[in-house]
């Protein structure tokens, strides 16, 4: 996103702030209607399955997720949002399209899997927070994008680009699995 946001904001600030604001409202309206999807998803399996068998699925999701990070393959799909329509829609729908298609969070690229690890303790052991967290991620990612979209329209100092993308992955892979044997002691305690 940065990489059309920037260079958009170099043009043109209004432009650029039209496609991060279409961004930001796609981006809500989708994780608000994933959180009522996880939530029902959620409180359904929360009626059905004990919470002591809920941990432990998700100290196991944890571990799981953290030596896919630390192998580097983060579960993900092969898609990006679609590009075609850089040239063919104004700033601000541009920004929604994307923004609602990022929103729904199954539809493109990951670059950790800490996104899967709060959708699995939402889902798992606080249903009722869906509607809370999943927009905070859904806010959180959209600031990143402004911080480096505004990074990226400034002048170059410094390439700091993608090499440190594999060890943070891997790092956060080594945490994600020390989180799942604080929750799957927590589960046993």
């Amino acid at each position: 996103m940065a990489g059309v946001a920037g260079p958009m904001l170099r043009r043109s600030k209004a432009d650029g702030s039209r496609f991060l604001a279409g961004l930001m409202v796609g981006e809500l309206v989708s994780a608000m209607l994933l959180a009522t999807a996880l939530y029902a998803l959620a409180t359904a399996v929360a009626l059905v399955v004990p919470a002591f068998v809920r941990e432990v699925l998700l100290g196991i999701l944890v571990a799981a997720f953290g030596v896919a990070d630390m192998r580097n393959r983060t579960p993900h799909v092969w898609r990006q949002v679609p590009q075609k329509y850089v040239r063919s829609m104004a700033p601000g729908r541009l920004g929604l399209v994307w923004g609602l298609d990022l929103g729904l969070l199954f539809t493109t690229q990951k670059s950790t899997s800490l996104l899967w690890v709060g959708l699995a303790a939402v889902g798992l052991l606080s249903p009722g927070s869906a509607w809370f967290v999943l927009p905070a991620m859904a806010l959180i990612s959209v600031i990143a994008v402004v911080v480096r979209s505004v990074y990226w329209a400034l002048p170059k100092v410094v390439d700091i680009s993608r090499p440190w993308f594999a060890p943070m992955r891997r790092t956060l892979g080594v945490a994600q699995v020390g989180l799942a044997v604080v929750v799957m002691v927590g589960a046993w305690s």
